[in-house]
């Protein structure tokens, strides 16, 4: 038997009809696990198991970054961060929770929503240190942006190549959010050094202040390495 224990409880509407569901989260320290139950009345309880530890939400952010300033928690919650996608009526907030970063990896990202029957479903799980809760697209609905690997420097004029994947929600046959190639693209092009394609990768390289001068390119890592005067 797990020796559970309960680091948070909370309540919240989040099916805005007054009955607040009740909010466990519960690690333990034995196993480095964890899991959230969430119990909704009329409801069976919704049990999120996470073979990982759950971290503080704002763990999760260096003092440089301006997320939480920009998007306000609407549940009293330090684990769980809660924020409304869109502005439509009848829209409910979606729920993000995190584990923590490891080295150079960023930690698992989970967001939950609700079905169209009202039922607590996970609509994505995936290792992303998100950058931007915002609508992109200007659908009405906020797309998530984020990295899902941190770049890795070679030297002060060599970064790996480590582009931002934007999720974006697709709502049948059940509310999902899935990695949009079109959104990435164009929003690796507006906010990073460019685009080649949605893989992290060792063997290409952003050259910051290429011989010939201009904006940083993209480009293989061994050419880059030659354009640097070092060996393969």
């Amino acid at each position: 038997m797990k020796d559970w224990a309960t680091v948070e409880e909370f309540d919240f509407d989040w099916q805005g009809n007054g009955k607040p569901a009740h909010f466990k989260i519960e690690q333990s320290e034995e196993e480095q696990v964890a899991r959230l139950t969430i119990t909704i009345q009329g409801q069976q309880d919704f049990v999120l198991d996470n073979d990982d530890a759950w971290d503080q939400f704002k763990n999760d952010f260096t003092a440089e970054e301006d997320f939480l300033s920009k998007n306000k928690n609407l549940a009293a919650s330090k684990y769980a961060y809660i924020l409304s996608p869109s502005k439509s009526e009848g829209a409910r907030p979606w729920i993000f929770l995190v584990t923590p970063e490891y080295g150079s990896d960023p930690g698992n990202l989970f967001v939950l929503g609700l079905d169209s029957s009202a039922h607590p479903k996970v609509m994505l799980k995936t290792t992303l240190h998100i950058k931007e809760f915002r609508d992109l697209d200007g659908d009405g609905v906020a797309e998530i942006a984020g990295l899902p690997c941190f770049s890795q420097s070679w030297n002060s004029n060599m970064l790996t190549y480590d582009p931002l994947h934007v999720y974006k929600l697709q709502t049948t046959p059940q509310p999902e959010l899935k990695l949009s190639l079109p959104l990435s693209q164009e929003y690796n092009q507006k906010h990073y050094y460019g685009w080649a394609g949605p893989d992290c990768s060792e063997e290409l390289a952003v050259v910051l202040h290429p011989p010939g001068g201009g904006k940083p390119v993209i480009m293989k890592t061994e050419e880059a390495k030659k354009l640097s005067g070092k060996k393969k």
